[in-house]
């Protein structure tokens, strides 16, 4: 045990004779998150702000706007005329407008054309779409709600019985079926929707994705020397200490790279949030380029850097971490790279994939890594 701890102090002192690696992993993504905007509006979604003006003042728009109260999101009324200065100040992510005859059933041939709002979008894209949302859901419930009691109503024994009564009963059962644990699953199709909800938004997490990776690739191939290798292959147990040690300084190293981003960010900016999964993940992405690391160094090391630059690009850019993504994307071919499959689970994604089967998947990597670096010819000389 002391031998490793010796081989690990030893590979920390070469890591540290090449300070500027660590510098540029540090300074440059921090930069970034400042440059791309990571403030507390985009990591912290009780900031987003919808609005509403009531110009119907009706017992249909009252229950529109008590469905927008109840929801997770801000909700606020305003008067029209505020709402050209609250967006242009950022102050709204998103405004609704109900007109004046809104649940109107008695102004409209078909139901739909009175449960229609305006709907004025604020500066952040993402945060718009999410109040917009909030609302289409909302306004197609009611609307669901008017014309299942319209049916009803048209129903030959329901001919005596009022509005009010019929409201008052669709109600009942709807409460009694939502306590029995019915659930009412919502697709809500739309073109002009379909083209921005889709969109995976780069998040701030994806520079600290990115940097752990090229810090852990870096310092992988810094020690991975045939040399030294060869040398330790002429002791009992060498290579297994040395692969040992060469792994627990790339994660010690790499843990401390990883502490300080985040330190350094939410020393800049407080307010800032992390997943709650953030640490699991990040230690799974840090053991999968760990291995990746150790798989690479079986090439020659005058030809090794090219190639493995190649792989982690493309691992970077299948997984959305520079370029936003179709939503599909990432379903079908980004969650099964390792930089995909983070920042999926890092932004709430499902994924075919779970933590510790991929941790496993890691481990095996690794295994396999010492088992080929211990048949390698030209490790051994």
């Amino acid at each position: 045990m002391r031998n490793i701890a010796v081989l690990v102090g030893l590979k920390l002192r070469l890591l540290s004779r090449r300070p500027l690696m660590l510098v540029f992993c540090l300074i440059i993504p921090v930069l970034l998150s400042l440059l791309a905007g990571a403030t507390v509006k985009r990591n912290d979604l009780s900031n987003i702000q919808g609005a509403y003006v009531d110009l119907a003042e009706n017992a249909e728009s009252r229950k529109l706007t008590e469905l927008f109260e109840h929801s997770q999101l801000g909700w606020i009324p305003i008067q029209e005329d505020e709402i050209n200065r609250a967006i242009e100040l950022g102050q709204l992510d998103g405004v609704v407008i109900i007109p004046s005859r809104f649940g109107d059933k008695s102004a409209a041939v078909h139901i739909d054309d009175v449960y229609t709002c305006e709907f004025i979008s604020g500066k952040n894209q993402l945060a718009g779409d999410l109040i917009r949302e909030n609302y289409l859901i909302s306004v197609l419930a009611l609307a669901t709600d008017a014309k299942m009691q319209k049916d009803l109503l048209s129903l030959e024994g329901a001919k005596s019985v009022s509005d009010e009564e019929m409201n008052r009963r669709f109600s009942k059962s709807a409460d009694q079926a939502r306590s029995e644990g019915a659930i009412l699953r919502l697709v809500i199709r739309d073109d002009e929707m379909g083209q921005a909800l889709p969109l995976i938004q780069v998040p701030d997490v994806a520079v600290e994705v990115l940097f752990l990776s090229v810090f852990s690739l870096l310092g992988s191939l810094m020690l991975a020397d045939a040399a030294t290798q060869r040398r330790m292959r002429s002791l009992p147990g060498g290579l297994r200490r040395d692969y040992f040690a060469t792994l627990l300084a790339l994660a010690v190293s790499g843990f401390a790279q990883l502490g300080l981003m985040v330190g350094i960010t939410r020393l800049l900016m407080p307010s800032t949030t992390r997943p709650a999964n953030y640490l699991p993940v990040m230690t799974v992405l840090l053991v999968l380029m760990l291995a990746f690391g150790q798989l690479v160094a079986l090439i020659p090391g005058d030809r090794r850097f090219v190639p493995a630059s190649l792989l982690l690009f493309i691992s970077v850019l299948a997984g959305g971490t520079l370029l936003r993504l179709p939503a599909f994307w990432v379903e079908r071919v980004g969650q099964y790279t390792p930089h995909g499959w983070a920042l999926a689970k890092l932004m709430g994604m499902e994924t075919t994939f779970s933590t510790p089967l991929v941790a496993l998947a890691a481990l095996s990597l690794l295994v396999l890594a010492y088992q080929l670096q211990s048949r390698s010819d030209y490790l051994s000389g």
